[in-house]
């Protein structure tokens, strides 16, 4: 389980962001709530000035020694110097020099080569998240807060939420889920808002709701036994739903656009008006 390192909330696996704060969670490095790494070893596993010497450590010559026998012991016990061997010197390739050069040559430009994409690819996602969210007339920490919601219920781990919940329960409508979310969207949209912000908060939650029930309805169509037809044509409706709102979100840089999404709910019956 991560947590985010920029406010400590607990997150679910999968998300790349964070779903109270909107911070761009680090694939690569998991962390408690305090900030420390996950599995880090704060105490040092090396040897001690008290532990004991590896097998075979040498603990010094004995002092004194009191007869010839004992010298001889101590020579027999030193290493052997190798043997070297006289021949006539190996010919030098003319062409390693610049063959080493070539691999070296290689090797630093797979590596920058290596940075180069690294940077690119975290750019090129901050890039596509910040077109996202910025809006104009629309509070930018709010919709990244909110985006984060909307990514935490299409991250594919949610699916085990899904199961948990109708596994156990089999009535996700009594369960107080939606609710739960609803709160959370009222919450980041707070008390002082512009109509633009309660527009793109009703949006975000458009396509929250109608991913939540995608999912609900692939899991009735996959576990109700003879009964998954009643469920599949509903499934393939709120799947498409979901996934041209998703795209509509995503892609919205005005409050027209931000109200086409609303057009197409109450289009579809999604929502009432």
């Amino acid at each position: 389980m991560a947590f985010c390192s920029k406010c400590g909330r607990e997150l679910r696996d999968g998300l790349k962001f964070c779903t109270k704060c909107g911070a761009v969670v680090d694939a690569d490095r998991e962390t408690d709530p305090q900030g420390n790494a996950e599995g880090n070893n704060t105490t040092g596993t090396g040897s001690s000035s008290g532990g004991s010497r590896p097998e075979g450590a040498q603990t010094g010559y004995k002092s004194g020694a009191s007869s010839e026998s004992d010298t001889q012991a101590l020579v027999d016990t030193r290493p052997l110097a190798p043997t070297i061997v006289i021949g006539p010197a190996p010919k030098k390739d003319p062409a390693r020099g610049v063959k080493s050069f070539a691999k070296g040559a290689l090797g630093f430009m797979v590596a920058v080569a290596i940075i180069i994409i690294g940077v690119f690819s975290v750019a090129l996602v901050m890039r596509n998240f910040k077109s996202q969210t910025q809006i104009e007339e629309v509070d930018d920490t709010k919709s990244t807060q909110m985006l984060a919601l909307v990514d935490d219920v299409r991250n594919p781990n949610f699916e085990e939420v899904i199961d948990d919940l109708l596994s156990k329960s089999g009535k996700a409508e009594d369960y107080s889920f939606l609710e739960e979310y609803t709160a959370k969207f009222n919450e980041i949209l707070g008390e002082e808002y512009t109509p633009e912000d309660k527009l793109f908060c009703d949006c975000c939650y458009y396509v929250w709701y109608t991913e939540y029930e995608a999912k609900r309805y692939e899991w009735y169509s996959n576990n109700s036994g003879l009964l998954n037809y009643l469920y599949v044509g509903k499934a393939d409706r709120y799947r498409k739903y979901a996934d041209t709102l998703y795209d509509m979100l995503t892609s919205a840089k005005s409050d027209t656009d931000l109200k086409n999404i609303k057009t197409y709910c109450v289009d579809h019956k999604i929502i009432t008006g």
